[in-house]
């Protein structure tokens, strides 16, 4: 009731009744009388945003002018002018191209510039995008300059999302990137050089739903909520996502430089993507129901954190002609990798890392976090100014990379308080971080353009 639209709406209503504008206090008065009647009187409504679950598939919100959608299930899709469910959309929402009767999806790969050995990983993000009922991966597209990040992360959205400022700056505040996110289905961010802490939380808070509050008004107590749970993509020519936290959620693409006589003009990129997406488009909906229809039978022995998009990306691998346990396999060497960076950037895991090299296996140490404190302290770090400065920030740090390094084959426990102080465990365990019974060697099928 209180969006522009609706005010515009009823401006243009009361000009064809009247033909006379609307004094400001009538229509202040106006819009407060029928929000408190549809609070209290009418019917409460779930609404959706670009794509909701139904039955045993998935609605597409089209956001044309007709109230198009599209309905994926395992048998196939197919556009419905009425759908089931209601969407709402924002302003800066604009359409998805309506699919082609023939996709294919391989011509994915001509306008992007993903790496043949990632491209099963991004399929998999691009369906999993349109599934609101489970937690969203976070897609890191890294690069130098002149490896057409942008052009690639603009041509992802066009796939999920097209909205009338697709990239982004960095975000100020942590409340910028939930009111893009209440405004938003892809939460889109380009050219990131860093992110802070809080920023970096927030993403993790994204990514399995959550909510932001502040004060609604300067003049009441009361507060405004902001909930929401959306996929999420960055790019920058560093990494971004240092935290352990935040990396368990990524995946993250290294994108290669792209030589200078292999560039195109902005004019002829855009006018082919223009003509293929269509056939994209239609081929990602194809392989989303050949997923879906496979993902029942898929059932995982050993999982990664984000084990919903594991199953789906298996699914999506073996529809894709991939042998069973391939995407399981990769996906557990990108997990390691992201591990690696997560504990590179650490000064106590780097500090750690040292001591832990000079020890017989295998390693049982106990003690305090004081005396611990003092022993990695003998560790010179190239950057210390993130080391902690008591017993106690060295906790809240073993806390932080305890899962990365459990996942390494070291676990580091709490053993709680004594009249020392915490107590801590380091000691080597067996390794997770790869599945069981998956082999290295396996080689897939193509299907649907050529994937590997």
């Amino acid at each position: 009731m209180y969006s522009s639209g609706f005010e515009d709406w009823l401006r243009a209503a009361y000009w064809r009744a009247k033909e006379m504008g609307v004094p400001e206090t009538t229509m202040k008065s106006a819009l407060a009388t029928l929000a408190a009647a549809g609070i209290n009187d009418g019917e409460q409504i779930e609404l959706h945003v670009r794509a909701a679950r139904y039955g045993d598939g998935y609605l597409i919100d089209l956001a044309d002018a007709q109230w198009q959608a599209i309905h994926v299930t395992p048998q196939g899709w197919r556009v419905v002018s009425g759908s089931p469910v209601y969407f709402t959309r924002t302003p800066s929402m604009r359409p998805l191209p309506m699919p082609a009767a023939h996709g294919d999806i391989g011509l994915l790969w001509q306008h992007t510039n993903i790496p043949a050995h990632s491209r099963v990983m991004v399929l998999a993000w691009l369906l999993d995008c349109f599934r609101p009922d489970t937690p969203f991966p976070v897609l890191e597209l890294v690069g130098e300059q002149g490896s057409a990040k942008s052009t690639t992360q603009s041509v992802l959205r066009s796939l999920v999302d097209p909205n009338k400022v697709g990239l982004r700056g960095r975000p100020k505040t942590v409340e910028d990137i939930f009111v893009a996110a209440a405004n938003n289905w892809l939460v889109s961010y380009e050219n990131l050089s860093g992110l802070t802490p809080e920023q970096q939380d927030a993403f993790c808070t994204l990514a399995t739903g959550g909510g932001f509050a502040s004060r609604q008004l300067y003049t009441n107590g009361e507060e405004h909520v902001m909930e929401t749970k959306r996929p999420v993509v960055l790019n920058g020519i560093a990494v971004v996502a240092t935290r352990p936290d935040l990396i368990d959620r990524v995946i993250h693409v290294d994108l290669p430089t792209i030589p200078a006589d292999a560039r195109r003009d902005d004019a002829d990129t855009h006018a082919g993507w223009e003509r293929d997406q269509p056939k994209v488009f239609a081929g990602l909906l194809d392989l989303f129901s050949a997923a879906l229809a496979i993902l029942p039978t898929v059932k995982l022995t050993q999982k990664q954190r984000m084990a919903d998009y594991e199953r789906l990306g298996e699914a999506v691998a073996r529809a894709l002609g991939f042998e069973a346990g391939e995407f399981q396999q990769q996906y557990a060497d990108l997990v390691r990798a992201g591990i690696d960076r997560a504990l590179e950037s650490n000064a106590v895991a780097q500090a750690l890392d040292k001591y832990l090299a000079e020890r017989v296996l295998p390693i049982n140490w106990q003690g305090t976090a004081g005396q611990l404190y003092e022993l990695l302290n003998t560790y010179s770090t190239p950057d210390r100014s993130t080391w902690p400065r008591s017993p106690k920030g060295l906790s809240d740090q073993l806390r932080r990379i305890a899962p990365a390094y459990r996942a390494k084959g070291i676990d580091i426990t709490h053993l709680g308080h004594s009249r020392e102080g915490a107590r801590w465990r380091i000691t080597t365990q067996k390794q997770y971080a790869t599945p069981p019974g998956v082999s290295r060697t396996s080689v897939g099928g193509i299907r649907y353009g050529e994937h590997k």
